[in-house]
């Protein structure tokens, strides 16, 4: 018992040195000073939650205290989020009969929280432990540990010349538009880098962070997710995010695709709804004419870096500006499309933004494993980017259909 406290301690500590490690610099510039008041507090989060998180658990397991049928529980889940979904309903109709009402199911939902919170947990356990994630004694380590919570957003710093993440600060949640707007045109002016202040669905603090913005099956993937960055820290990967763009992008994809097999499972487990996710090379558009985001993404990805490689930084950035412009125009939003936009989003190597090789090779891993544990153990060991192909290299036939 003992032990484990220990390493949750470490998890604790190590959450707050990882995410802690790029909060900025020593020396405040202009743009640290108007940034001060817009930080995210990682210390002031442990203060707050992983007490009250571990008191309530010790207080479930006291014998006077009844335990919820599994069904009951999954209920009270599936209600929880049908209340977020009700208050944005109502939130969205500005009338003034429903100012009552949303304090209501506020309050309801307030209520039931830390108990969907346990379950959430729950699930995802059980779907690790059949995976193989449990100690010979049916232990999860990392346990999974989660609040939902408005999640931080983040500034994001890439060089103008090319594009890659330097440093990353966490923020407040729920910064305005124009405020981002502000800091962003400050720090390019005052810093000479491109800066995005970009919102998060969940961060890996510990317990991790995850939105209440979303609906059952993201959340449970969300979580999932942050579950893995906690489990990979004790691993060679997640001791070696930081090294360089690369890893980091290894260290985010390799989460993203085993966060959404286990949430996909979990989901199952708990509605019966059976989760399907077609590969982006097997679905044919309805509409040849239609406009494709993720084609229209890396083209715009693609001609950027050329631009940038040929040293044309202004022409670059005019034409980032006019593509977001031109998928604004086919319905799709994007506040800002500049370096930090893909340096942050690049990371993740299965997204639109990405043209990075690494999220083909993982799948290529996943497919060629016979199992999640396998997958997941298999990508833990690595230590260096270089790892993922060397290994496909190696173990994987040439003939075997997956993707180059």
């Amino acid at each position: 018992m003992f032990k484990i406290a220990k390493r949750l301690l470490l998890l604790s500590i190590a959450s707050l040195v990882l995410l802690g490690a790029v909060q900025g610099s020593d020396s405040p510039s202009p743009s640290e000073v108007a940034l001060s008041p817009h930080k995210y507090s990682l210390f002031r989060w442990e203060v707050d939650h992983l007490s009250d998180k571990w008191v309530n658990k010790f207080l479930e397991i006291l014998p006077w205290n009844s335990e919820p049928s599994r069904l009951a529980r999954i209920a009270q889940a599936q209600e929880f989020f049908d209340l977020i979904a009700e208050i944005k309903e109502l939130e969205r109709d500005s009338g003034d009969d429903n100012a009552a009402r949303i304090e209501e199911l506020q309050q309801r939902r307030s209520e039931m929280q830390t108990d969907v919170e346990e379950t959430m947990e729950s699930e995802i356990s059980a779907v690790l432990v059949e995976e193989g994630f449990s100690s010979r004694i049916g232990v999860i380590f990392p346990p999974v540990d989660t609040v939902f919570a408005a999640s931080p957003g983040a500034l994001i710093i890439s060089p103008r010349d090319r594009i890659a993440q330097t440093s990353s600060t966490l923020l407040k949640p729920g910064i305005p538009g124009p405020v981002r707007d502000e800091l962003e045109e400050l720090i390019f002016r005052e810093d000479g880098v491109s800066a995005l202040i970009v919102s998060t669905g969940g961060v890996a603090t510990f317990p991790s962070v995850v939105s209440v913005s979303g609906n059952l099956h993201g959340a449970l993937v969300i979580t999932a997710h942050e579950w893995l960055h906690h489990w990979f820290f004790f691993q060679p990967l997640g001791q070696h995010f930081w090294d360089n763009s690369d890893m980091t992008t290894l260290n985010e994809t390799a989460a993203t695709i085993g966060g959404e097999i286990i949430g996909d499972r979990a989901f199952t487990a708990m509605t019966g709804e059976v989760v399907t996710r077609e590969p982006e090379s097997d679905t044919e558009p309805t509409d040849p004419d239609a406009f494709d985001f993720e084609a229209a993404m890396r083209e715009t990805r693609l001609m950027a870096e050329a631009l940038l490689a040929e040293g044309k930084i202004e022409e670059a950035e005019s034409y980032m500006e006019e593509r977001r412009q031109f998928i604004d125009d086919n319905g799709i939003f994007i506040r800002k499309i500049n370096q930090a936009f893909f340096a942050f989003h690049g990371s993740y190597a299965t997204g639109a933004a990405s043209v990075s090789p690494i999220g083909d090779q993982l799948e290529e891993l996943r497919i060629g494993t016979e199992s999640l544990e396998d997958f997941l153990k298999t990508v833990a060991e690595f230590d260096r980017v270089d790892d993922l192909p060397d290994y496909l290299g190696v173990a994987l036939p040439r003939d075997s259909g997956a993707t180059e």
